[in-house]
């Protein structure tokens, strides 16, 4: 049965839905650290329910499942500062803590990938596995992602939210995911809530890491036309093993960006034919299956038994 409730992690509360998990209400209560816990980290325009399909698979498999709504979204804090990696992967990090675990299995979508990556840079010995899914790594492609320009407009985009969530977010979702049954018109309706009340606090991603993102990439262009300044072509070293998952037929992110942040993380790569950009959505029992290849069954299972992993559904490894 799922539970929801807060959970502090940082200066900031998290809005959490928890499958599996007796004792998440008392963060800070000493109630002991396990290595049972998998957080899945939602991407823009939605929130923590958009697990609902996955979460299930994995706690089959012993996982205690919290799905937050990110800082900015749903009914987590919506500051309008503190958006910059290391306070995204600091805060999701005592988040972690907070939950009495020792390490966690992270599953990160578009930019719940951003922030997991954050997280598993600063602080590896709190991840145990990693998996992104349509989540680009120090590059964008603007001819697809052409929202990102007109989300970074002052004022223009915080009133059309804000008067118009509903319209947009159904027609962004449309636009971008090939499955289209899971996105009823009621779901669209709750993901638009959680975006159209503060869009200031969401739009700060776009503003801030988005903008990141563009200065490294110009970065790079110019090392890679200077020759003394050249990077060494080797893949970051990211100290936890990691899965990267993308839908073959993404129209936010498409599929060519999934092999170069596959390399630049040193990760194994599984695209997944006949999807959008929502796979956990779209695919959850693929996308399930890869987080469970890399990571295997929870090593202390959770509370209310110790069910075997479901396998199935199919893929295509890049």
């Amino acid at each position: 049965m799922w539970r929801e409730g807060y959970v502090p992690g940082g200066e900031t509360r998290f809005f959490v839905r928890a499958l599996g998990s007796s004792d998440w209400r008392d963060a800070g209560e000493g109630n002991g650290s396990r290595d049972d816990l998998a957080l899945l980290l939602h991407g823009w325009p939605e929130d923590g329910s958009s697990w609902a399909a996955v979460a299930p698979l994995l706690h089959e498999a012993g996982y205690r499942v919290v799905c937050p709504d990110l800082k900015g979204f749903g009914r987590s804090d919506r500051p309008r500062r503190g958006y910059d990696p290391r306070t995204l992967g600091d805060e999701i990090a005592q988040l972690i803590r907070n939950l009495h675990a020792r390490k966690a299995v992270l599953v990160g979508h578009d930019w719940g990938g951003a922030v997991a990556l954050a997280t598993a840079f600063r602080h590896p010995g709190l991840v145990r596995a990693l998996a992104t899914v349509s989540s680009p790594f120090r590059q964008i492609d603007l001819t697809a992602a052409w929202h990102i320009p007109l989300l970074n407009i002052p004022v223009l985009p915080e009133v059309a939210f804000k008067v118009a969530g509903v319209p947009l977010t159904k027609a962004l979702i449309r636009h971008t995911a090939v499955v289209q049954e899971p996105f009823t018109d009621e779901v669209l309706e709750r993901y638009a809530a959680a975006i159209s009340e503060t869009p200031s606090g969401w739009l700060a991603y776009y503003r801030r890491l988005s903008r990141k993102a563009l200065l490294d990439w110009s970065v790079r262009r110019v090392r890679r036309s200077t020759a003394f300044l050249r990077e060494p072509a080797e893949p970051n070293r990211l100290r936890v093993p990691a899965v990267v998952v993308w839908g073959e037929e993404d129209r936010a992110t498409p599929i060519h960006l999934a092999r170069r942040v596959a390399h630049d993380l040193d990760a194994e790569l599984v695209t997944v034919p006949g999807v959008g950009h929502f796979v956990h959505e779209e695919a959850p029992e693929v996308l399930a299956k890869a987080v469970l290849d890399l990571a295997g069954p929870a090593e202390h299972p959770a509370i209310g038994g110790e069910p075997e992993a479901r396998s199935s559904g199919s893929s295509g490894e890049g």
